[in-house]
């Protein structure tokens, strides 16, 4: 019943509500029933907007005043409730008196006691009351999170829980904070106030708006990318189906998108409060305690997560690859920092950011704004490589936006499919290669930079491998190799480099490789072979044909064969490299399979019995009879020409003739 038309007959209305309401109570007690109600009967009166437009007079008469009882603080909140709204909040299937269970009747008393949200948030409300604002504050559960029109925490975006705390706070007093705009822009306020919530890093699809802005792209703008897929974002993405959005996965939909006339889609990423936790603090020791975020073991790493909009117009999450942050520059790791190739070189911070000033006086910070560190102090040779190069030219990229400089290794050190990460933060090797045969099996055995930097130095790299039956290959580490040969500590450079001449001949390879299956019999070991970059070259390519030239690989003269060696593990967990006999590619098994241009197909057999021919011969045999041949056909040479000499005039009489 809507009890309120108009303001000249709010009072009549309201008396003769409350005389119905009165009535209705005394019929229930003479006939001994409870009272019941539901939420419209609430709503009657708390679910129109005239409520709070009434004078105090007309809302009092439309309850059961109790003037000794003491007002509560109720905040902001009002005595209209948007019931439509609150069908959509977490509250949706509670009922009024779930919350407000001092009401027995209606009309109820003028003045309800506090609600007691720890009747359901028992775990929350004690956090609360140990946190600085319990003690600091009058500030309840409903000042920040209204209880009828708050909607699930894992729904609201970063903007809108920065929001919930921008209703008392400003974003002054942060003045200490290096890259202040930037923390902003990743950060809610919780993920370094709550230092004990649980913390994932979510990534979005974005784009980039006219006013050079990014922003979250919607599913409309998504939809046309879903054809084939029901409609459904998260299967166009995860086309496999396994659950787990993968890095090519997701290359391969920003790649549709932007053939689609997205402008500038890629990915952005948020550290995000999964789960909160409602002690928070502004203590100087935990909140500017930069460590709570810069170490490789920081608590938002534990999960990372794809948001993707839904046709509804919420999120759906969805888990992610954590080889993704590999692909973006990750967040800086002061411990992490300590192992990779500039900390192991005593780089410090200040000798990249020489502009980075930190002074502590009491309480305070204040730290000079970031810029750009300039790499060519110490790699003047790779930035003048590189300033020539087709990168340089069509993109503003610099050094760290291929190598990360808080956790970057030795090249050498680097397997193929880690250099490949390199290349595929920027680029989808599906795309763009479809000229090349074979192209699942390129991409498996060769680097992108084998045929884009045509300058780069190559080799073959050996090592020493095992095979199961099933034929899956696993690389032999130092303590594998040591309890295979039964020895403590051996010393693997000298049992293979034999006569210690820092060069590894084919017998002695060979005679190794025989010791080891000897000390392990019923499993197969043997040289497993890589064709890799050994000194890269910061000028790459792919314009015109030096990209596309097969003969770079595709022939005897391939310049990786002019540089084997075998990698060598060490005790300490290093690796030794030693220069090898070009003999050994009789044993190659990857190489001989290599077709050459003009060529037939090199076969294994054909090296070995080549190889097994100048050995039955002898190596100082075989240069015997290459002089002889040389002299013979000197000889020949010599006898031919001594004849035609003699006999010329013979030749002309026979021409007359």
């Amino acid at each position: 019943m809507i009890w309120v038309a108009n303001k000249r007959k709010r009072g009549g209305v309201a008396r003769f509500f409350v005389t119905v309401s009165l009535v209705s109570a005394v019929l229930f007690v003479w006939t001994g029933m409870a009272v019941s109600f539901d939420n419209e009967t609430c709503l009657e009166c708390h679910g129109s907007r005239d409520i709070l437009e009434m004078s105090k007079e007309d809302r009092l008469e439309m309850v059961v005043p109790t003037p000794d009882k003491k007002e509560v603080y109720k905040g902001e909140l009002t005595l209209y409730v948007d019931y439509e709204q609150f069908r959509s909040t977490v509250h949706q299937d509670l009922s009024c008196v779930d919350c407000h269970n001092d009401i027995e009747d209606v009309p109820h008393p003028q003045r309800l006691e506090m609600v007691d949200c720890s009747q359901c948030h028992e775990v929350i409300v004690g956090q609360y009351n140990k946190s600085k604002h319990a003690q600091v504050s009058l500030s309840l559960c409903f000042e920040c999170h209204n209880p009828h029109a708050t909607t699930s925490f894992r729904q609201l975006s970063q903007k809108e829980r920065t929001g919930i705390c921008l209703q008392c706070h400003e974003k002054n007093g942060h003045g200490w904070l290096p890259q202040q705009e930037l923390h902003f822009q990743y950060l809610e306020c919780t993920a370094c106030h709550s230092p004990q919530a649980v913390k994932g890093l979510f990534f979005y699809l974005t784009a980039q708006g006219k006013d050079g802005e990014r922003f979250n792209l919607s599913y409309p703008q998504l939809e046309e990318a879903t054809r084939g897929y029901q409609g459904d974002v998260a299967k166009a993405i995860d086309h496999n189906g396994n659950g787990i959005v993968e890095v090519h996965e997701i290359n391969r939909f920003i790649a549709k998108l932007q053939e689609q006339g997205i402008q500038s889609p890629r990915l952005q990423e948020r550290v995000l409060v999964l789960q909160p936790y409602h002690n928070f603090t502004d203590e100087v020791k935990q909140i500017k305690d930069c460590t709570m975020c810069h170490v490789s073991g920081a608590p938002f790493y534990s999960q990372v997560m794809l948001r993707i909009p839904e046709v509804s117009g919420g999120w759906r999450t969805v888990k992610m690859d954590k080889a993704i942050v590999g692909k973006l520059p990750s967040i800086p790791s002061k411990d992490y920092y300590l192992t990779t190739v500039h900390g192991q070189s005593g780089v410090e911070c200040v000798d990249c950011h020489a502009d980075l000033t930190v002074l502590r006086a009491g309480e305070g910070f204040e730290v000079k704004g970031l810029k750009t560190p300039v790499c060519e102090h110490c790699h003047a040779d790779v930035m003048t490589e590189y300033e020539d190069s087709l990168h340089a030219k069509v993109s503003e990229e610099i050094c760290f936006g291929c190598h990360d400089p808080h956790s970057s290794v030795p090249f050498k050190e680097l397997n193929v499919e880690q250099r490949q990460a390199i290349c595929t933060k920027c680029h989808d090797p599906e795309r763009g290669h479809e000229w090349l045969p074979q192209k699942e099996l390129h991409f498996k055995a060769l680097e992108c930079t084998m045929c884009h930097a045509p300058q780069a130095e190559k080799g073959i790299v050996f090592y020493l491998q095992r095979v199961d039956q099933e034929g899956k290959a696993e690389r032999l580490e130092y303590g594998e190799l040591a309890t295979l040969l039964d020895v403590q500590q051996p010393d693997l450079t000298k049992l293979l480099d034999s006569d210690s001449n820092g060069f590894l001949e084919d017998r002695e390879v060979l005679t190794f490789l025989t010791a080891l299956k000897e000390k392990s019999p019923g499993e197969e070991i043997k040289l497993g072979v890589r064709i890799l970059v050994l000194n890269p070259s910061h000028n790459y390519t792919d314009k015109g044909t030096k990209a596309k030239d097969c003969s770079l690989c595709h022939s005897s003269g391939a310049g990786f064969y002019s540089k084997l060696i075998m990698e060598i593990p060490e005790s300490e967990g290093g690796i030794r490299t030693l220069p090898m006999d070009k003999s050994i590619l009789a044993g190659m098994y990857r190489i001989s399979d290599i077709y050459l241009l003009g060529e037939g197909k090199i076969s294994k057999r054909d090296i070995a019995d080549l190889m097994f021919a100048v050995r039955k011969i002898g190596y100082k045999w075989l240069d015997v009879i290459g002089i002889l041949f040389i002299l013979g056909g000197l000889g020949f040479v010599g006898v031919h020409t001594f004849l035609r000499i003699i006999t010329i005039g013979t030749r002309r009489k026979r021409r007359n003739k």
